[in-house]
C-alpha cells in the first residue's frame, strides 16, 4: 500500500528540518561552539526516533537523497557524541576551553588550526554578487585531470579545485597550516607526525574524511602499479601510516627531512577510498577524468564509463556539501586555446575571465587606456612563479649516448645564447635571467653564482675541446669518426615565445658549426616524448610550489627511471649526495650551504640553460571581483561575478 504523507507526518518532518537546521548552523560558523551535550544528544536521540518514521513518507515523496542526508548528519552527530569529542565549527578543536585531546600523545606540543576560511571573503568586498560562471583559458591541453598521475600544472590546476590536502601553504605568511586537518604533534626528534583531521570535512557525496581515506590514498600512491612516479618520489620518507582513530593518523618517518611535516600533509591530496577502491591501478592510470574530492568544487558530471577527455572543456561546479567556505560562484571553467593570438583575442571577445598571455601581449594591452577600462594586467612574483629552460638529454636515445653527455658541449650551448636579450626581446623585459634552479630572492640560491656570459668564441673553444672541429669548407663540426655535430631542438606548439626561442638558437648554432633541426609538437604528446626520454632538446617551464624547494625530485639521479622528473637524464653522484644529506640537515643556515653547493654544481654542469626567472602574468576581466595576488599565486575560491562571467563557446 503507498504511503501517505498526512498533517502529523508534515509536522513532523518540519520539526526535524529545523532541529537539524540548528544544529548545523552551529556547526558551521566559526569560533562557536555547540549548546551543552547533553542537549545535542536529546536532539539526535529525537532525529533518530523520527527518521525510521519518516522515511518511506520521504522516498515515496521524492525526498530520498534528503532522507539520506538527515540520517549521514544524524550519524556522525552519534559518532562524535559516543567519542565524547565536543563538536564545534570549522575551526573543530581550535577555540574554547573544551579542546579534543583524547587523540594526542601526552606531553608533546599540538599546533591548533584555526576556522578554515577565506583570505579574503569575497562576501566583505564591494560589489559582491552571488553566482555566474569564471572561465580560465590554459595555453596547453591536459592528458588527464586525475590525481596523482597527472602529467602537468594544467592537469595540477584542476583537481586542485576539487580535492583537499591536509595541510597548505598560508598564501600570507608561506607558513603551514591546516585545510583537512585540524591539529597536529610533530615529534621532538622528528621521527613522528600526528594528525587529526577536521570532524566537519567531508566528500563531495557526503561521506566523513576519514583516517581510513587517509591511508588508503598514501598506500595507492606508493604502489607500484600506479604511475604516480611524481608524488611518489617526494614520499621516500615516510615508513608507514597507522590508524589512531577514524579522525586520527601518525605517520611513521624513516629518515627526517626538512620537508617532513610539510610534504606528508602536502604532496598527495585525500581521496575518498570508497569511490577509488573499486578501480584497479590500470583503470586508474588510464583515466582522465576520475576525480572527486572534498574541495569547493566538483565535476559537474562524474562518470566512470563517460569521462571527460582531452578536447573538452572542463566544467566544475560548486559543490554544495563542501564543508569549508563555499565560493559564491556557481560554475568554473577550463577551457583550451594553444595559440597565443587566439587565446588573447578569446579573451577580448569575451570567452574567458582569465588568462596567461605571452610577455609581448602582457607588455601591449597594459599600455591600453580603452583595454584597462574593462580589464586588469596582473603581474607578480611569487614562489610558484619558477623558471623557464632549454632541457639537454645528457643521457641515452636509442640507444647511444646524445652529444650532450658531454658537459662541454652542454655549456658551449648556454654561452652562445644572449639571456639578457631573450629576457629583453622575447619577455619584454618582464623577467630576469635566472642562473639554476632556485629563486635568486630566497637563501636557497647561491648569490656567488652569476650567469654564464654571452660568448661565442668561448662556445666554439669549448666545442674543440669535446672534439668538435670545423674543417674548412665545412658549415657543421665533426668528430673525429666524421659525425656531424647535429641535434633535434623539440618543443609544443603555440607559443609566441617558445617558436621565437626555437628559431634564435638555430640561428645561433649555426653560427659557430652547429646543425639544429625543429620538431613542434602538440602538448600532450610532447609530455609523452620528455617521459621517453625521446629528445636531445627541448624547452619548457618549471613551476616550485614551496617556499622551499627540494631538489630531489629533479635532480637525483634515481628520478632518471621510471619517467620521473629528471627527464634530462642527468647523474651526478656529488649531486645526489647533497641532496640527501641536504634533505635529512634540520638546521637552516647549514641546509642552505649545502643547497649553494648544489647550485654551483647545476651552474658548472649546465644539465639546463636556466634561462630566466619569471613573474606570474595575467589577464584578468573586470567582471571578476575579489582577485587578489598571493604569495603563491592566487585562489579561485575567493573570486566573485560581477555580470555572470564569460561566454561559454562550445
Amino acid at each position: 500500500m503507498r504511503n501517505r504523507f498526512g498533517l502529523k507526518d508534515l509536522v513532523l518532518l518540519v520539526i526535524v528540518v529545523a532541529t537539524l537546521g540548528s544544529v548545523w548552523m552551529s556547526m558551521v560558523q566559526e569560533d562557536r561552539r555547540w549548546k551543552e551535550i547533553d542537549a545535542v544528544a536529546r536532539r539526535v536521540q529525537a532525529l533518530e526516533q523520527g527518521q525510521a518514521r519518516v522515511q518511506s513518507t520521504l522516498d515515496g515523496a521524492g525526498f530520498g537523497d534528503l532522507s539520506k542526508r538527515l540520517g549521514d548528519l544524524g550519524a556522525r552527530l552519534s559518532d562524535a557524541l559516543e567519542r565524547g569529542v565536543v563538536a564545534a565549527g570549522p575551526g573543530s578543536g581550535t577555540s574554547g576551553s573544551a579542546r579534543d585531546t583524547s587523540w594526542a600523545v601526552p606531553g608533546v606540543t599540538i599546533e591548533w588550526q584555526g576556522a578554515y576560511v577565506f583570505d579574503s571573503d569575497p562576501a566583505a568586498a564591494p560589489g559582491m554578487v552571488r553566482g555566474g560562471s569564471f572561465t580560465e583559458a590554459f595555453n596547453a591541453q591536459p592528458s588527464t585531470i586525475v590525481p596523482l598521475v597527472y602529467k602537468d600544472v594544467y592537469g595540477a590546476y584542476v583537481f586542485e579545485r576539487i580535492t583537499e590536502y591536509m595541510a597548505e601553504w598560508d598564501p600570507r605568511t608561506l607558513k603551514p597550516r591546516g585545510v583537512l586537518a585540524s591539529a597536529w604533534q610533530y615529534a621532538p626528534d622528528g621521527s613522528w607526525l600526528r594528525v587529526r583531521l577536521r570532524d566537519e570535512a567531508r566528500f563531495s557525496d557526503g561521506a566523513p574524511v576519514t583516517a581510513d581515506d587517509v591511508i588508503w590514498t598514501y598506500q595507492w600512491t606508493m604502489n607500484p602499479q600506479v604511475q604516480a612516479e611524481r608524488p611518489r618520489s617526494l614520499l621516500d620518507f615516510i615508513d608507514r601510516i597507522d590508524r589512531i582513530d577514524a579522525k586520527t593518523v601518525e605517520f611513521r618517518f624513516n629518515k627526517v627531512l626538512f620537508t617532513n611535516l610539510s610534504a606528508a600533509m602536502g604532496t598527495f591530496p585525500i581521496l575518498p577510498k570508497h569511490f577509488y577502491e573499486k578501480f584497479t591501478p590500470t583503470q586508474y592510470n588510464q583515466a582522465t577524468g576520475l576525480v572527486m574530492g572534498s574541495g569547493p568544487f566538483k565535476l559537474a558530471a562524474l562518470d566512470p564509463e563517460g569521462q571527460w577527455a582531452p578536447g573538452q572543456d572542463v566544467r566544475l561546479v560548486r559543490n554544495e556539501m563542501y564543508w569549508g567556505p563555499k565560493p559564491v560562484y556557481d560554475e568554473l571553467r577550463f577551457k583550451v586555446v594553444r595559440d597565443d593570438l587566439a587565446r588573447a583575442t578569446a579573451f577580448n571577445n569575451g570567452e574567458c575571465d582569465l588568462t596567461t598571455p605571452s610577455s609581448a601581449q602582457f607588455a601591449r594591452l597594459r599600455e591600453r587606456a580603452d583595454w584597462l577600462a574593462n580589464n586588469e594586467a596582473h603581474m607578480w612574483y611569487n614562489i610558484r612563479g619558477g623558471y623557464n629552460f632549454i632541457g639537454w638529454n645528457c643521457g641515452m636515445r636509442n640507444a647511444r649516448p646524445t652529444i650532450f653527455a658531454d658537459k662541454r658541449v652542454r655549456r658551449a650551448m648556454t654561452m652562445l645564447l644572449d639571456r639578457e636579450l631573450i629576457r629583453d626581446q622575447l619577455f619584454e623585459g618582464l623577467a630576469r635571467v635566472a642562473t639554476g634552479p632556485f629563486n635568486q630572492t630566497t637563501a636557497q640560491a647561491n648569490p656567488e653564482i652569476k650567469p654564464w656570459p654571452y660568448d661565442l668564441e668561448g662556445a666554439r673553444r669549448l666545442l674543440e675541446e669535446a672534439g668538435w672541429t670545423l674543417k674548412p669548407g665545412r658549415d657543421v663540426r665533426t668528430n673525429d669518426k666524421g659525425e656531424e655535430l647535429a641535434f633535434e631542438f623539440t618543443y609544443s606548439s603555440g607559443s609566441e615565445v617558445t617558436e621565437k626561442l626555437g628559431k634564435y638558437l638555430k640561428d645561433q648554432c649555426a653560427k659557430i658549426g652547429v646543425r639544429v633541426g625543429v620538431r613542434v609538437m602538440d602538448w600532450s604528446v610532447f609530455m609523452q616524448t620528455v617521459d621517453d626520454r625521446d629528445y636531445d632538446a627541448m624547452t619548457m617551464g618549471w613551476s616550485p610550489t614551496s617556499p622551499e624547494s627540494d631538489p630531489n625530485q629533479v635532480w637525483h639521479s634515481r628520478y632518471i627511471e621510471n619517467q620521473g622528473d629528471n627527464f634530462v637524464q642527468w647523474a651526478n653522484a656529488e649531486a645526489d649526495a647533497i641532496i640527501e644529506s641536504g634533505r635529512r640537515e634540520l638546521d637552516a643556515e647549514a641546509r642552505m650551504k649545502q643547497w649553494h653547493r648544489l647550485h654551483a654544481i647545476l651552474h658548472d654542469e649546465q644539465p639546463y640553460t636556466f634561462l630566466v626567472e619569471r613573474p606570474w602574468l595575467r589577464l584578468v576581466s573586470k567582471r571578476v571581483g575579489n582577485f587578489v595576488e598571493y604569495r603563491n599565486g592566487f585562489r579561485y575560491g575567493e573570486f566573485f561575478m560581477r555580470s555572470g562571467g564569460a561566454r561559454p563557446v562550445n
